[in-house]
């Protein structure tokens, strides 16, 4: 099978490398995989643990071509959670199985989903429903992000999210349904606030022509209750920290490309809570694919344009340098 394999940094071939082997799995005809900010990252050579050469892909949907699980026939469709987790240690046993010291990720011990076909266990797969294409499909992890990282977003929050991109508008979707009152997007790419505007977040704005807290401030009478960082930008975190309200609390969600100096004296006087969020569990995963199935949130408008597997080498390079574009997939069938 062919498969879309980082040879070195910035080096990317479509060859051909075996077959998978199913051994007890669900194999899979995989139809859609998204590219992402972490494929960037291992592309560039910067990635902390998906080294080359490896097969690049997380975000997928399939078809299944064979199954020795009885929940899964020939013909099924499903979205794919690429996580394996061991469901051994004391974090899968305390409900925390995203955090597994020993989990399993494409890249990281279990192959990318940029290829051909795909093995997986029958238990990181989810169905998709009638009618629901497979890049919705595919879109299910980067949604299952956003939905882990609002956990404290309730009816009547205010949100802000420093970074408009694929992630960061989810984020600002999702929270407008968790409830939100009041959503902020900051964005520096007219492209990016184009889009959030056209999906009806209430307040967008350029953070190179305002001041962050002065119109956060503005909006929210004394800051938001949660702030959100989805860019990796150095200064994001001391906006963020401008921008809550005492008790307030920021969620950490980007790979930084190196260490942050920030003055973290607002945190202390407005005992600010800072917390990271890496992935999301399983039950965030079926939570979003119920977000994607029901149609509770239509993703379609979030994919940007599919590419044929031959043209991924020049998609990496394209998103390098910074064309604009919310979500780029690549179907492997094409």
């Amino acid at each position: 099978m062919r498969a879309a394999v980082l040879e070195s940094a910035r080096q990317v071939v479509v060859a051909e490398v075996p077959d998978p082997v199913p051994d007890g799995d669900v194999l899979l005809r995989m139809r859609a995989v998204g590219l992402c900010g972490s494929d960037l990252h291992t592309w560039r050579g910067h990635h902390p643990f998906r080294k080359p050469p490896v097969v690049l892909g997380h975000e997928g949907a399939g078809e299944v071509v064979a199954s020795s699980d009885p929940g899964f026939a020939v013909g099924d469709r499903v979205a794919v959670l690429p996580a394996l987790s061991c469901w051994k240690c004391a974090r899968c046993e305390a409900g925390h199985p995203h955090l597994c010291a020993g989990k399993r990720v494409p890249g990281g011990g279990w192959p990318g989903m940029l290829s051909e076909y795909f093995a997986a266990p029958g238990r990181v797969l989810v169905p998709l429903a009638d009618g629901v294409g497979y890049d919705e499909g595919a879109l299910v992890e980067p949604l299952a992000v956003a939905w882990h990282c609002t956990w404290g977003v309730e009816a009547g929050s205010s949100v802000a999210v420093l970074g408009g991109g694929p992630i960061g508008s989810l984020v600002a979707a999702v929270s407008r349904i968790r409830g939100a009152s009041t959503v902020l997007v900051s964005d520096v790419k007219p492209y990016n606030r184009s889009f959030l505007a056209g999906q009806g977040v209430p307040h967008v704005v350029d953070p190179s022509d305002v001041d962050l807290p002065t119109a956060g401030a503005a909006i929210t009478g004394g800051g938001f209750d949660v702030v959100v960082i989805a860019s990796g930008h150095p200064s994001c975190l001391a906006e963020a920290l401008a921008l809550t309200r005492p008790r307030g609390r920021v969620v950490l969600l980007p790979m930084f490309a190196g260490p942050l100096t920030v003055d973290l004296n607002p945190a202390v006087l407005k005992e600010t809570t800072i917390q990271g969020s890496t992935i999301y569990t399983p039950a965030d995963f079926h939570q979003a694919a119920r977000l994607v199935n029901d149609r509770v949130l239509d993703v379609r408008p979030y994919l940007t344009e599919t590419f044929a597997f031959d043209r991924t080498p020049e998609v990496l390079e394209a998103m390098d340098s910074g064309i604009d574009h919310l979500k780029l997939q690549i179907d492997p069938t094409r």
